[in-house]
Order: structure tokens, then sequence, then C-alpha cells
């Protein structure tokens, strides 16, 4: 059964209203891993128009996520998220350029990093029980392949209180 755009639409509203805010980064990390590992197949099949299509979807989620952060609230958080999220997605149009898997599987495996912490986030505030050590992302180490700022501390929790993202 196919939707047309208005039920797309209202669905995406019911979820916005629904959902909470960190459940929704959730499931938007889980969707560009998902266009980015189709990618990568559509890479290894030379499917061009495939690839294109599903790099640009991975891109579009990024640049909403980056869209909404909340500079005024956000404290240190929005600015290296910014940063991530623009290292990302230049490394998407380089893959576009080349077919570099290796690039590829990079950005795919620094999102399920970051899906992991969010996830973690989203757990304990679903739960109101402490984030596991794991939920910790190490900007150093992702400074490395992104463009993440170097006045990060050594080893953030990415802590969301409702104030890194702009509310719907």
């Amino acid at each position: 059964m196919a939707f047309g755009k208005t039920d797309q639409y209202n669905a995406y509203y019911m979820a916005a209203q629904t959902v909470s805010k960190t459940r929704q980064v959730v499931m938007l990390y889980d969707g560009a891993i998902r266009f980015m590992q189709q990618a990568r197949l559509a890479v290894e099949e030379t499917r061009i128009e495939d690839r294109f299509n599903l790099l640009n979807k991975a891109s579009e989620v990024l640049l909403g996520l980056q869209g909404s952060l909340d500079f005024d609230n956000g404290g240190n958080v929005a600015p290296l998220l910014y940063d991530y999220y623009s290292s990302l997605d230049a490394r998407i149009l380089y893959v576009q350029r080349s077919n570099d898997l290796k690039i590829l599987d990079s950005v795919i495996a620094e999102l399920k990093q970051m899906r992991g912490a969010w996830g973690d986030v989203d757990s304990q505030q679903t739960t109101g029980a402490p984030a596991p050590a794991k939920a910790e992302v190490n900007p150093a180490k992702l400074q490395s392949s992104t463009a993440v700022a170097p006045s990060s501390p050594a080893s953030a929790p990415i802590s969301v209180d409702g104030s890194v993202f702009v509310s719907a």
C-alpha cells in the first residue's frame, strides 16, 4: 500500500508530537545508517543512480539534524555536532565523486557510534537510569577523521536535556 504525500506528512507530524526528541534523533540516525548501507551496496553493484539518491537521502538527514541544533541553549555540544555533521556531509559528497568504500565505511562506523550514544541517552531519559559508560563519545577520537572542534573535552558524554535541539 503506497502512501501519498499527505499521509506521509500526517504520519511525520504524529510522530513528532508523540515521540521524544532523543528517540527522534535515534530514528534519524537509523535512517541515515540504512541509506548509507544501501548506498554501499549500490556502489558495489555499480548502480550509480541508486547510490546518488541514497547518499543524497543520508545527506538530507544529516543536514536536518544540523539545522535543528539550538546554539543558544546547546552549550558546547551544539557547535561540536554542527562541525561533526558538516564533516560527514563533506565525506558523503566525496563518496559521490569517488565511490570510495573505505570513506563510506568510516562514515557508517561513525554514524553507528553516534547512534549508540544517542540510543543510550534516549534509554536513560526513558528509564531514568544512568547511561552506561559506552554512551560516551570521545570527540578527540572523532577529530582524527572529522572536523570536530579541538576545544572539546577529552571525553564528553552527549547529554540532552531538551536544550541541544530545537523543539518542534
